[in-house]
């Protein structure tokens, strides 16, 4: 017993001191890293030291504008943060607040028919920074990335999402791939929208549906408004006019609210309403000098204490909070199973299947070999025409062998037939 309870001992031990020198050498691992990391920070700090910056600010400039370039659209406190460490790099001294620093830049960038422009997101009302370009000549339209078949997808898709029904100004990533037309395919099209959402083009509503960026808002806003604009109809509806300004920053409003008088034109982003309404709720109509201004009192959540009017945009949808109206539109769009032709032939595949599942299943009726010749044959031909391409369907189906075979196939299922009638009688 001794001599097994010392056996044991030591293989305890022996575990033990693995262990133990396993865990040494993680941590000497990593301590070695760190100081590995550490090396290579103070190399790189020694490099920006002994680097001869002629003028600070004007460097500063350049490496901000890159950064800003490389992104096209940029969080406030992102571009702050930025700036900060673009003066930090460049050892500028008495560094100016970012909006001067931003002010002193826009002239050059004029001449560039650049400008930055700040705007806020309709959804979270976050500030965002954004380049935009101003031009709109012939060499400014042929500087993109995009071919003339592409930008003409891409204005389907926005021309749909202004038109959209209940003024929700979105639509599901299914309706996007349906827009699709030659030479523009349906692979090509969930590409295609994958880069518009990664370039900044488009956004992802939390919802799974399409809306337009911060970046389509301000850079396309001479595009829309002109394309859109009902203004001279604004007597006759003016509640469900496509482009409407924020009646206080005057910026197109697609997501947010509409007076509750149906009336009344005034719209206000969400972030914007507290400030316009004030304390009384009272519709900011009367402040624009009209003859006869709206009389109307917003209606004010008992909860919250905040006013709220008319929904515009995904939540004129009355989707809800955690309801999605695009189920698995993410998925799908990078799978595909989502398109039309997916579906389809979902669908043509279950048919096949019931029709299987129907012959084979009767009750109180013997299954023929007719039956099952017919069965085989409706399979074959569903499998034939998913697979074929169009054009070659049209011309087999012309051809006199396809004929003979329809011929065949008909005078089949009519013997079938009467084989029924005969033992149903």
């Amino acid at each position: 017993m001794a001599v097994h309870a010392s056996t044991s001992q030591r293989r305890q031990r022996a575990a033990s001191d693995a262990s133990s020198d396993a865990g040494d050498a993680r941590r000497n691992k990593g301590k070695r890293a760190r100081e590995a990391e550490s090396d290579e920070e103070g190399d790189h700090e020694r490099d920006l030291a002994n680097l001869d910056i002629k003028d600070p600010v004007k460097t500063c400039r350049h490496l901000f504008l890159q950064a800003l370039i490389s992104r096209r659209t940029m969080p406030l406190d992102l571009a702050d943060a930025l700036y900060k460490e673009c003066v930090r790099l460049c050892r500028v001294e008495g560094p100016e607040p970012l909006n001067t620093f931003i002010a002193k830049m826009e002239p050059g960038l004029a001449l560039c028919g650049l400008d930055i422009k700040t705007t806020r997101d309709q959804e979270s009302g976050q500030g965002m920074l954004v380049l935009v370009n101003t031009m709109q000549d012939e060499p400014a339209k042929l500087a993109t990335e995009y071919r003339a078949e592409e930008i003409a997808f891409f204005k389907s898709i926005v021309e749909r999402i202004m038109l959209a029904p209940k003024l929700s100004y979105s639509i599901t990533q299914t309706d996007v791939i349906r827009l699709a037309k030659q030479p523009v395919t349906k692979a090509g099209a969930i590409q295609l929208l994958k880069s518009f959402l990664a370039k900044g083009w488009l956004s992802l509503h939390e919802s799974g549906r399409i809306v337009l960026s911060p970046r389509s808002l301000v850079e396309l806003a001479p595009y829309l408004r002109e394309q859109f604009d009902q203004e001279e109809d604004e007597a006759e509806d003016a509640r469900n006019r496509t482009v409407v300004d924020c009646n206080l920053c005057m910026g197109i409003v697609t997501s947010g609210y509409a007076c509750p008088n149906e009336d009344c034109g005034v719209r206000l982003h969400t972030f914007c309403v507290a400030q316009r309404l004030g304390n009384d709720g009272r519709c900011p109509d009367r402040l624009d000098d009209k003859p006869n201004p709206c009389p109307q009192i917003w209606p004010r959540d008992p909860q919250t204490r905040k006013f709220h009017g008319v929904p515009i945009g995904v939540a004129a949808l009355g989707l809800g909070g955690d309801e999605e109206s695009d189920a698995g539109a993410t998925s799908d769009v990078e799978t595909g199973a989502g398109t039309p032709a997916a579906a389809k032939k979902k669908g043509k595949a279950a048919a096949a299947k019931g029709r299987k599942a129907a012959a084979s299943g009767k009750k109180g009726k013997k299954r023929t070999k007719a039956d099952e010749d017919e069965v085989e044959e409706d399979e074959l031909d569903e499998d034939e025409e998913s697979d074929a391409d169009a054009s070659n369907r049209q011309r087999a189906s012309s051809s006199p062998a396809a004929t003979r075979k329809s011929s065949r196939t008909a005078k089949k299922k009519r013997t079938v037939q009467s084989d029924d009638d005969e033992e149903e009688e």
